[in-house]
């Protein structure tokens, strides 16, 4: 009764706020606006839940469609629905999705620190708003690197601070309260500045940085980017 009663009250959602202000890529619907979030206005789709992120990474496949078309296999972290139905229609991928946290519906159950996983095992590897929860996030770059095939990607996004010039962690920040204030999360450990992209060279890879609200300019509004929903494009060099 919980999943009708959820279904209805999303269906009369969608109807009361459809017009044409801003669309959702993912679900190719229009609004007068986007629902609020709990800590930003303007954020998510009234229909699929799509945040700003997920919506730039629909936006930069669509733009780039040999991303997808070229990749024969493509592994998911901790999938969110609104891209997993997209992912998931296309006959020509081999889908994979994984989440550590046994209460969600995933494919497999996998640490990004220690893949049970065969080299090059994926063309193509989505990793969003996963490396601000591991500690030794260079293991877990390490390992997306080991995984992806020659001649693939690994979509990497994580929440940035664009003031900031260095990333900032302090491991001995372990209360919850503390690290919310800190790293915006209670369950992050640390708040990445821009320079992730270094971090992600270092694994061994070359890394391409997009901003598709920047691409898109003044269409950015209409589909609801943020110029911090930064993409790294993460293809492996040391092969």
């Amino acid at each position: 009764m919980g999943r009708i009663s959820n279904a209805l009250r999303v269906r009369a959602a969608t109807a009361r706020h459809r017009g044409g202000s801003v669309r959702c890529p993912l679900c190719e619907l229009d609004f007068n606006t986007f629902k609020d979030d709990w800590n930003r206005p303007n954020a998510l789709c009234w229909r699929c839940g799509s945040h700003e992120r997920h919506r730039a990474q629909w936006l930069l496949f669509q733009r780039r469609p040999e991303l997808l078309d070229d990749a024969g296999s493509l592994l998911h972290f901790s999938p969110e629905w609104c891209l997993r139905r997209k992912l998931e229609a296309r006959g020509d991928l081999r889908y994979v999705t994984t989440d550590l946290d046994t209460t969600q519906d995933a494919d497999l159950r996998l640490d990004i620190t220690a893949l049970d996983i065969a080299d090059d095992a994926f063309d193509a590897v989505l990793c969003s708003h996963v490396l601000e929860h591991v500690p030794d996030d260079a293991q877990g770059m390490s390992e997306l690197h080991r995984i992806t095939a020659p001649g693939g990607f690994t979509l990497v996004m994580v929440p940035l601070a664009m003031e900031r010039e260095h990333t900032y962690e302090d491991p001995s920040i372990t209360d919850p309260a503390d690290r919310e204030r800190e790293f915006l999360q209670s369950d992050h450990v640390r708040l990445y500045a821009p320079d992730i992209a270094a971090r992600l060279r270092a694994a061994g890879f070359d890394v391409e940085t997009v901003d598709m609200a920047a691409e898109l300019g003044d269409q950015s509004t209409r589909y609801g980017l943020l110029h911090s929903d930064l993409i790294f494009l993460c293809r492996p060099r040391w092969r």
